[in-house]
């Protein structure tokens, strides 16, 4: 049965990579005798799935990941177990069942941030954001692309020094170099997906 699976990752744990992440779930799943269903092939991996990865240092909430499991389990026990395992700073708080052709990508298309800095910073942002065009160019296989990042921006709102910011499926940090922002002084936390 194919499950969808929330979970928070943060504290130390928002240090850990993606594939780190990956990793660390594979361990949590075998530590708790939770069976997951395997690729074929040579080389067989746990059938889990992801949503966008997150950036090293960045805390999230609400993220998702797909799991076939095998285990003849009811959606409670399953997190009871993967709570019960899992360091400080890894918390599951939702499971439920979803069609073995669904995806995290297909079904969800805008990432939910809050972004947080001093005053100067997010007034540098918030202008960006209130552009009319927000062009970035990038160098890509030797040949020069721009595309217009405004039409991946969904609805903001800044609240003092946040901005709560919906993406469709892009990265902040683009906006932050755009702006003229060092990465560094502006706090990202992903807090969820949502479907447009």
């Amino acid at each position: 049965m194919k499950k969808r699976i929330i979970f928070d990752r943060i504290g130390d744990m928002k240090y850990i990579s993606h594939l780190d992440t990956i990793r660390f779930l594979e361990r949590l799943f075998k530590k708790t005798d939770i069976t997951i269903n395997h690729s074929e092939g040579f080389t067989p991996r746990p059938k889990l799935s992801f949503g966008n990865p997150v950036s090293l240092g960045d805390e999230t909430y609400n993220e998702l990941m797909d799991a076939e499991i095998i285990s003849e389990l009811s959606n409670e026990e399953i997190l009871k177990l993967l709570n019960s395992n899992s360091p400080e700073g890894f918390k599951f708080h939702d499971i439920y069942d979803v069609p073995k052709k669904s995806g995290i990508a297909n079904d969800f298309d805008i990432l939910i941030y809050e972004l947080e800095g001093n005053t100067l910073d997010i007034d540098s942002l918030e202008n960006l954001l209130n552009s009319d065009e927000i062009i970035e160019v990038r160098e890509k296989r030797g040949k020069i692309q721009e595309r217009n990042l405004k039409e991946k921006i969904g609805d903001f709102k800044r609240i003092n020094n946040k901005i709560f910011l919906e993406l469709y499926n892009i990265s902040p940090k683009g906006l932050f170099i755009l702006a003229k922002i060092d990465t560094k002084n502006i706090k990202v936390t992903r807090m969820g997906y949502k479907k447009s």
